[in-house]
């Protein structure tokens, strides 16, 4: 099955971590009937804001001159476009808050140096919708692939919690 087939199948459980995460909240938000739950792990909600800090004010102005920035860290290397910042700022997390309304686990280590738990947080407690359950790890970091096993768990308690599994 090739994933975009998975995204126009109708009741579809999403599984998504980082960048891929927040995507599959806005796309749960925008089209609540093709979703019936989502299981996300560590969202990048604020990724606009973290970007920008990490490119810093001088290759900001370059990098809106130019419309392009390498970047790198120790899963990837790619060119970015000034487009996906445009893009992300057309989907604010405040604004993500009051349209969701997708049945959602959100899974999140505290020593994540990537996404701050404190933004997942305090997007779980601002979100109107109450059916968002959040687990923070306390020892975790980005991509909890330690602890695999316990994340499987968690997301077919989850889902059976809901009669989807």
């Amino acid at each position: 099955m090739q994933i975009e087939d998975m995204y126009s199948m109708p009741s579809t459980p999403l599984t998504c971590s980082s960048m891929g995460a927040a995507t599959g909240l806005w796309y749960a938000a925008l089209h609540p009937e093709s979703t019936v739950a989502g299981l996300h792990i560590a969202p990048a909600l604020e990724l606009d804001r973290s970007l920008l800090a990490w490119a810093g004010p001088e290759r900001i102005r370059v990098w809106r001159e130019t419309g392009r920035i390498q970047f790198e860290n120790e899963l990837v290397r790619c060119e970015l476009s000034w487009d996906l910042i445009e893009d992300l700022r057309g989907h604010p997390a405040e604004e993500l808050a009051l349209r969701y309304r997708t049945p959602a686990l959100l899974l999140q280590g505290k020593h994540d140096s990537s996404v701050a738990w404190r933004n997942v947080a305090d997007f779980t407690a601002r979100c109107r919708y109450e059916g968002i359950e959040l687990h923070l790890f306390a020892d975790g970091n980005h991509r909890l692939t330690d602890r695999k096993e316990r994340l499987w768990q968690l997301m077919l308690e989850f889902l059976r919690g809901r009669e989807l599994a």
